[in-house]
């Protein structure tokens, strides 16, 4: 009689591990992008804040070398280009203005610019869940596309958030779409 009771709870376990497995495996990023919250430091060479007195600088970055269509065996891997999403939402010390800054970048593995055929971004920013900026910045045969905003006014307080929608486009390559996002309160 015990068999068939430690079967039921094997099967039992099977099935539940089967259900939870997906939602851990949904929330691993993307294969190939490498997804970091900067720090202070890292976030300043990107907005030219100071880390040592402003508030929120760091933001969140997401880098992915660009994968061809058609893998050939005569390319390497240094020849395709790393793209890179940013998006920074920070306070300076002072005024307390909000200012979020987003990228989106094209480069050599050497680090020099790499055009490609479209890069763009689309930066929107929220205070308190209100739309207070929804602005694109769309370049054709570049390799940088950016969007930095400033919010200046006597009162600046409340919960914002900001959200960047990136697109590189590269004819033999993959195109790449990626979301990144900060948040300052």
């Amino acid at each position: 009689m015990e068999l068939p009771k430690t079967w039921f709870v094997l099967l039992a376990f099977l099935l539940a591990a089967m259900v939870i497995v997906p939602i851990v495996s949904a929330q691993s990023s993307e294969s190939g992008v490498v997804t970091r919250q900067l720090s202070p430091t890292e976030g300043a060479a990107f907005t030219g804040a100071n880390p040592e007195e402003d508030i929120g600088v760091g933001g969140m970055l997401k880098i992915k070398t660009a994968v061809q269509t058609m893998p050939s065996t005569f390319a390497a891997t240094d020849d395709a280009p790393h793209w890179s999403a940013y998006t920074d939402l920070w306070e300076p010390f002072y005024p307390p203005d909000k200012h979020c800054d987003s990228y989106s970048r094209s480069r050599t593995s050497s680090g020099s610019a790499y055009d490609i055929d479209k890069i763009a971004l689309r930066q929107r920013v929220w205070r308190d869940g209100a739309i207070y900026n929804d602005q694109p910045d769309t370049k054709y045969n570049s390799a940088d596309a950016q969007v930095n905003y400033v919010y200046s006014a006597f009162y600046t307080g409340g919960t914002w958030t900001a959200q960047s929608d990136h697109t590189f486009e590269l004819s033999g390559y993959t195109s790449w779409y990626p979301v990144t996002t900060d948040s300052l309160t």
